[in-house]
């Protein structure tokens, strides 16, 4: 929880798990039965066309344009946003003409799936929540391929097998006490999981991003994760996971929306996202790396929930990329990607000038999913 005052930074888990005691909650039995759907699902939208296709009226389905809005403001010298866009446009429309058949499906849906738990790693990285990339990288490839992954305690059968997996293949875990070690598998578990929602969601379904798919993500995101801070007492995931904040929060200097005002905020970033998509929709255009960027940055400059708004904010940022350019950008991997990330936001929040320079930072990394992508899909990024 934080303070009227100020957002406290994270304190390392091992200075404050001593005799915390993380609740066992089984998932739904359905649960594995249910990614291996949606994995079927994502399939099946990439092969009729990818990025998604828009249906104009009952009987004409296509592929949107993308136009670059006058919003990219450069922050650094070696940058061309023009340039960085028309390079995106070019990669996208082959992209757009090559996925054509079942290997073609095949490799979009492993990059969306290799840059999923990339992002999601990343996305930990700058929270300092879960573990390392070869325990992530193992857990989110069992969720994402429709396995099941088990909760367990310490008085849990599978306990010490587990936890001697973890160990082999982070090292450094042997020093950490082990609900250190418990709740960043959890983090990951459940980051996996609600990734997998969100774009279920607004992806394969096409729905619209409501508050309430909002809220399921991140209560999926928050569940069995409570919330720790010293000087403060334990907040437990159904107290806050999916649920709007009561209480005002800030970071630095910056304060977000105060509590009272979160519910009208959230229906209007909806409602607007919803309008923009719809207007774009009709016009048959879009600029999906702005529209992405805007709806992000609005997301986390409100703040609705007392924990996990980062996260929950770079979810937001990869479903609108995925539905419309067809890539997941993974932010966070690096210390200076990170560095740079949290100065773009934070200069964002305290100037309020918009967000040129955020949707110029995502534009670049775009950029480089949509080669890597078109790589692969034209051969030359396949291995010999």
């Amino acid at each position: 929880m934080s303070s009227p005052k100020q957002k406290h930074r994270r304190k390392s888990l091992h200075e404050l798990f001593t005799d915390l005691d993380i609740p066992h909650t089984e998932s739904p039995p359905t649960s594995p039965t249910k990614r291996k759907m949606m994995r079927q699902d994502l399939r099946s939208t990439i092969s009729k066309g990818w990025p998604v296709r828009t249906s104009l009226d009952n009987s004409q389905v296509m592929s949107m344009t993308i136009r670059a809005d006058d919003i990219y403001l450069q922050y650094a010298k070696d940058q061309d946003p023009q340039k960085l866009f028309d390079k995106a446009a070019t990669w996208l429309s082959v992209i757009q003409n090559k996925v054509t058949d079942e290997d073609d499906t095949e490799c979009v849906l492993k990059e969306t799936h290799d840059s999923i738990i990339r992002a999601i790693f990343g996305s930990n990285m700058i929270e300092r929540a879960g573990l390392g990339w070869d325990i992530t990288l193992h857990l989110c490839q069992k969720i994402l391929s429709g396995e099941d992954v088990s909760d367990f305690t310490e008085r849990s059968p599978q306990y010490e097998s587990e936890l001697l997996e973890m160990y082999r293949k982070q090292g450094n875990l042997k020093d950490m006490p082990a609900q250190y070690i418990l709740r960043g598998r959890r983090e990951i578990i459940q980051h996996a999981r609600a990734f997998q929602y969100i774009i279920h969601k607004f992806v394969v379904e096409k729905q619209d991003l409501t508050e309430e798919i909002i809220k399921e993500t991140h209560r999926i995101l928050t569940k069995g994760v409570p919330i720790i801070e010293e000087g403060f007492d334990d907040v437990a995931p159904e107290k806050y996971g999916g649920i709007y904040r009561d209480v005002p929060v800030g970071a630095g200097s910056t304060m977000f929306t105060v509590p009272h005002f979160i519910p009208g905020k959230m229906k209007q970033l909806c409602e607007n996202l919803k309008a923009e998509l719809q207007h774009a929709k009709s016009c048959n255009s879009i600029d999906p790396f702005s529209v992405a960027a805007k709806y992000s940055l609005e997301f986390v400059q409100i703040h609705p929930f007392r924990d996990g708004n980062g996260r929950t904010c770079r979810m937001i940022l990869n479903a609108i990329l995925c539905r419309y350019a067809g890539i997941i950008v993974p932010i966070g991997e690096q210390r200076e990607e990170r560095r740079e990330y949290i100065n773009i936001k934070k200069q964002a929040s305290e100037t309020m000038e918009g967000h040129g320079p955020y949707a110029v930072f995502v534009l670049s990394r775009a950029v480089t999913r949509l080669r890597e992508l078109k790589k692969k899909l034209t051969g030359k990024g396949k291995p010999a």
